[in-house]
């Protein structure tokens, strides 16, 4: 029971801060706009999340292993709170930046709930306790968005006020319900929290734990292919608008929630991590292999089963094989590097699209995108197979 009611507090967390992200997605350019910022600002005002979030994850985990998760959650979901207020009374565009700089950063502790759940679970659970985080991703990207949708006719900055009630209301609940898992000599016998480049390079250097970095990386730069151009490929295919490109993420969504909570815990019983992780890349792979391809609407929602199921199955399942054979005084760091190596795709993968749009057509950056999902699938095959011990644990 504790172990559950603990897993239901880190589940409200992301949830919480998913949701706050997926809201703010519709927003920004609105808000932007009202300040005079030209498209090209807001498009770095959009990469702003993303890129502290990228600095401060590792920070963030190294913090929590030395000082503990309940600290380091609490601070960071009070700098959530503090940039949702900035945002919703912002009176010029440096604020708005100022407002997702704040978020971005305290948005690393995404790594320390991943180390939190990798703490209070066994080897067996793992993928199982990374998929309630995977289903309060997809939650918030369902709520969020339809939050903002809902909220924004009554002004801009109602939805950014919602955002930051319900990050204050997770201060408390993590405060009241959450135990920290850290203990004192754990924390002493942690490394000094500094994190720098070697670091990051000895990291990629151990080789089961480095080539899942590298997949974790390509795989999001790939997905964000699809976040940041899909609309646009719609709006130019087919003529559908904001109401229609709503209906479809939320889709994914769906399809995410139901695949973690659902589908994983039972493939995970059935089948190895490794094996799950290159079946779902295969799934994802024939998913951006069809949407070129797509002549009626009605294939949209078949091509984006594949890649929302694939893509549901693959990121829990890859993060937990991250944390096999870690120590426990060791899981925020490496857990941060790998949410880094996330944010760092994230950034990229919409860039890339982009340019890929507009220099080579709309269809372009889909079967790119799938056919480096296919060299992921060869690229980790092999380095995979023979160096991760998936052998049952003890505890």
């Amino acid at each position: 029971m504790p172990k559950n009611k603990a897993l239901i507090t880190i589940f409200l967390i992301v949830f919480i801060d998913l949701m706050g992200f997926g809201l703010v997605i519709p927003l920004l350019p609105f808000i932007a706009e009202k300040f005079g910022a030209e498209p090209y600002v807001i498009g770095f005002l959009t990469a702003t999340y993303s890129l502290f979030q990228l600095l401060a994850a590792p920070v963030m985990g190294r913090l929590s292993d030395r000082y503990g998760r309940k600290r380091l959650l609490i601070a960071s979901q009070i700098g959530t709170f503090v940039g949702f207020i900035l945002l919703a009374i912002a009176g010029n565009i440096w604020i708005v930046f100022l407002s997702r700089l704040i978020d971005g950063i305290t948005g690393g502790n995404i790594s320390i709930a991943q180390a939190y759940v990798a703490d209070v679970t066994t080897k067996q659970e793992r993928a199982k306790g990374m998929g309630v985080l995977g289903a309060a991703f997809g939650l918030g990207f369902i709520f969020g968005p339809t939050i903002a949708g809902v909220l924004s006719p009554y002004g801009l900055a109602v939805p950014a006020y919602f955002a930051a009630a319900a990050s204050f209301t997770t201060i408390f609940t993590t405060f009241f319900f959450l135990k920290e898992t850290v203990q004192e000599k754990e924390a002493i016998k942690s490394p000094k929290t500094k994190v720098n480049l070697q670091e990051f390079k000895k990291m990629l250097a151990i080789k089961p734990l480095g080539t899942l970095v590298i997949g974790f990386f390509l795989l999001n730069l790939s997905f964000s292919m699809l976040f940041g151009n899909f609309a646009l490929w719609t709006q130019k295919e087919f003529n559908y608008g904001a109401k229609q490109n709503g209906f479809l993420f939320a889709y994914i969504g769906i399809l995410a929630v139901v695949v973690q909570l659902g589908v994983l815990p039972y493939l995970v019983k059935k089948l190895k991590e490794i094996k799950l992780l290159l079946y779902s890349i295969i799934v994802m792979a024939i998913g951006f292999f069809l949407l070129p391809a797509i002549i009626s609407p009605f294939f949209i929602y078949v091509a984006l089963t594949f890649i929302a199921v694939g893509n549901g199955l693959s990121n829990p399942t890859i993060q937990a094989l991250a944390s096999e054979d870690v120590d426990p005084h060791e899981y925020g760091g490496v857990l941060g590097f790998f949410q880094s190596s996330g944010s760092f795709g994230r950034i990229f993968g919409p860039i890339l699209g982009g340019v890929l749009f507009s220099a080579f057509g709309a269809s372009t950056p889909f079967f790119v995108a799938a056919i480096l999902i296919t060299l992921i699938y060869f690229y980790l095959r092999p380095n995979l197979k023979p160096n991760l011990k998936l052998a049952p644990s003890k505890t």
